[in-house]
């Protein structure tokens, strides 16, 4: 019986307390992953897999310049239905699977393997002007 007393008090004291959630913890709970296992789609240049409603709502999180967020035309654009594996990335600067998918810079996620698709020659140049490589191979 006693034991039951000090167990619901200290369960209440905790209550009162701020929980601290380490950094890294905190982060994952943010990490982009799909909302849903139908109409996926993959990042053309980063690979990052969401719903097109995700790319819409919130853009590709590695690749704002994109500008897909409310732009139904650009998100279907410059995203890809057809990819190939998926990696889910929670720690990009320390996985050795990230750093071989090229992706240790870009938040933790889930990632296609592969992405089929292309850009069009117009963005193809801004971003070899920009100095940034992309994932998509054509078809």
């Amino acid at each position: 019986h006693k034991s039951q007393i000090s167990s619901r008090t200290h369960h209440s004291a905790m209550a009162d307390q701020d929980i601290h959630v380490p950094r890294e913890l905190a982060e994952l709970a943010n990490a982009s992953t799909p909302e849903s296992t139908k109409n996926i789609r993959a990042c053309k240049r980063c690979g990052l897999l969401k719903t097109l409603n995700q790319f819409l709502d919130d853009g590709c999180d590695n690749c704002p310049f994109l500008e897909m967020r409310d732009d139904p035309a650009r998100a279907i654009e410059y995203t890809s239905a057809f990819f190939e594996g998926t990696a889910a990335i929670m720690t990009p600067n320390e996985s050795w699977a990230a750093r071989w998918m090229r992706i240790d810079r870009f938040v933790p996620g889930v990632y296609a393997l592969s992405v089929t698709g292309e850009f069009d020659k117009e963005m193809e140049e801004d971003l070899e002007h920009r100095g940034l490589k992309y994932r998509c191979r054509p078809p």
